[in-house]
């Protein structure tokens, strides 16, 4: 599939199903033709204490009310896609093991080894905070540190 390859990542779990379907529309609105593939990644982050194949009932619902909504979100704009629930000890670890997206939106808050780590996956990080969730002109771009080549 050519074009150009969409990586969503939901850094906060406990973030409203609103935000993320959002940011779906919004990654198909501002499209200029060019979208090949979009996938949503809804990271569990699990403790060392528990197995990585264990997840709390409570999470698990949460997460669940995320994946329903990104996955209507592409419905609703007729566009195709896969949205995972991944596993994980940490964000930026599971950042460093996805495939190199052209594009990468982290939707809610953030922090600061999320952001550090996004700048090595993709050449374009989109930030889409909770904060601008009603007005999703007001994302902006992350500045790389090194130079494209």
């Amino acid at each position: 599939m050519s074009g150009r390859r969409v990586l969503i990542v939901a850094v906060d779990p406990r973030m409203r199903p609103e935000l993320l379907e959002e940011a779906v529309r919004d990654v198909v609105r501002t499209d200029d033709g060019t979208l090949g593939s979009l996938k949503v990644l809804i990271p569990v982050v699990l403790p060392p204490t528990l197995p990585i194949t264990a997840c709390p009932p409570r999470i698990a619902a949460r997460l669940e009310r995320l994946h329903a909504a990104a996955s209507e979100a592409m419905e609703q704009v007729d566009v195709t896609g896969r949205v995972e629930i991944e596993a994980c000890r940490g964000i930026p670890a599971l950042l460093r093991l996805v495939p190199r997206p052209d594009t990468l939106v982290l939707v809610g808050r953030a922090g600061w080894s999320v952001r550090r780590a996004a700048r090595g996956v993709a050449d374009d990080i989109v930030m889409f905070p909770e904060a601008a969730g009603r007005d999703a002109q007001r994302h902006h771009r992350v500045p790389r540190l090194r130079p494209a080549e």
